[in-house]
């Protein structure tokens, strides 16, 4: 299923192509749109994922209904995400069934999206099952935060590995792979705090880290190793 060295185009040829470009350029015209009609966007997500004050402010004042700016905002992500798998893949040379590096990018939209859904329900079957649906709610709030701030980022260093000749991709990936890695335990220390504060089960709490925090995380890196799973 999945395979290396398969005569892919030059990587270089393919992250200057057009088609890439406007994988580059859309989210940044998405993002500036939601810049102009909704101020300091960005800091408050920052703020969000760093502070837990903040962010248990943020949630308590969090409308239920769908808010069209944040819907945009992750929409960024799931383009952004996609596109630096993308580029990692080509790096490493690995894809999935020989496909080329535009269908790799939907796949790779497919499963990024696939896995925001599933985690969804996951966490909402779990908050009804354990009648503590504020809890996951609050949780899950958290996780939005969390990759709406990584696809802004990715925003930015997509570029650079594309257009940045100066330094070479594999510097640029492995800074992306390093804040991302921060962000994650930074979700993990959130995670804690928010059922610990609740009050939750100790044990379910860990079986939800290697559940659905760890495992997916083990996942990833072994399918960047270009192995048979």
């Amino acid at each position: 299923m999945i395979s290396q060295n398969q005569g892919l185009p030059l990587a270089e040829d393919i992250l200057r192509s057009e088609w890439i470009f406007i994988l580059l350029i859309f989210p940044v015209l998405i993002y500036l749109f939601v810049s102009l009609n909704e101020k300091y966007s960005l800091v408050r997500i920052i703020k969000i994922v760093f502070s837990n004050k903040f962010a248990q402010t943020a949630y308590r004042n969090s409308s239920p209904g769908i808010e069209i700016f944040q819907l945009m905002l992750g929409l960024i992500s799931l383009i952004s995400i996609s596109t630096f798998i993308l580029f990692t893949e080509l790096h490493f040379e690995i894809t999935f069934y020989n496909l080329g590096p535009g269908l790799l990018w939907l796949f790779n939209l497919l499963l990024v999206s696939l896995a925001i859904v599933l985690r969804y329900i996951v966490i909402s079957a779990i908050g009804s099952v354990t009648r503590t649906k504020d809890t996951f709610r609050e949780y899950f709030f958290n996780i939005s935060q969390d990759y709406k701030l990584i696809g802004i980022i990715l925003m930015l260093l997509n570029f650079f590995i594309s257009y940045l000749v100066s330094i070479p991709d594999k510097y640029i990936i492995f800074l992306s792979f390093l804040i991302i890695s921060v962000i994650f335990l930074i979700r993990i220390i959130r995670l804690v705090y928010i059922f610990l504060i609740r009050r939750f089960s100790l044990f379910y709490l860990i079986l939800y880290l290697c559940a659905l925090e760890i495992l997916p995380a083990l996942i990833f890196i072994r399918y960047l190793s270009g192995q048979e799973q």
